[in-house]
């Protein structure tokens, strides 16, 4: 059994497409150290805030501190939830990510739809999510591997794959660049 599915979708050159939101100012990371996660839609509550859906769902990293010598993350009063994520964010309007984001909600129930950012000789921790993904790698290169269960595999850049990441998982880069996907959670209905 694989755990990842190559899907029939278009090709889009979104990697170019998001460099110049970042380069004219459009969008941005949450700060020049922590380039990770810009989502492409948010909540009916705060529609343009593209990194509201960064990070965890559950925990506010933003309001972590430090005790004892531990670092302490809180709960979210109240935890967001990947069914709220239903507006695309104005940034996006107009562009081939309104395209994707249209195509990927026609054809699936979607959540957050993020571009989510690995910094060169970084790995997650092995964890599993509630959903399984969407993945389309805008920028990868050798030495950038997903690892599901016991399967390696390197998401090749400008491909579509649905991947099962309700089971044991990690994604590394152990290249000297970063590894940009767009990620999109697949809710059950």
């Amino acid at each position: 059994m694989s755990y990842y599915t190559e899907l029939d979708f278009p090709a889009f050159d979104l990697y170019s497409e998001f460099t110049k939101l970042l380069d004219n100012g459009v969008i941005h990371w949450y700060a020049d150290d922590c380039q990770d996660q810009i989502c492409l839609n948010s909540t009916k509550k705060d529609p343009d805030n593209f990194l509201l859906g960064r990070a965890s769902l559950w925990y506010d990293w933003d309001k972590s501190y430090e005790e004892e010598g531990k670092i302490i993350t809180p709960l979210r009063k109240p935890p967001l939830k990947e069914k709220q994520f239903t507006e695309l964010c104005s940034a996006f309007k107009g562009t081939l990510f309104e395209e994707v984001y249209n195509i990927l909600s026609k054809n699936y129930n979607m959540g957050r739809i993020r571009i989510m950012n690995s910094q060169p000789k970084t790995c997650l921790t092995w964890h599993n999510d509630d959903t399984t993904r969407i993945h389309y790698p805008m920028k990868t290169q050798e030495g950038c591997f997903m690892i599901i269960e016991d399967e390696v595999k390197h998401l090749e850049k400008n491909k579509w794959y649905h991947t099962d990441t309700t089971v044991k998982h990690t994604a590394m880069n152990a290249s000297k660049e970063n590894r940009i996907h767009l990620v999109g959670c697949i809710l059950d209905s």
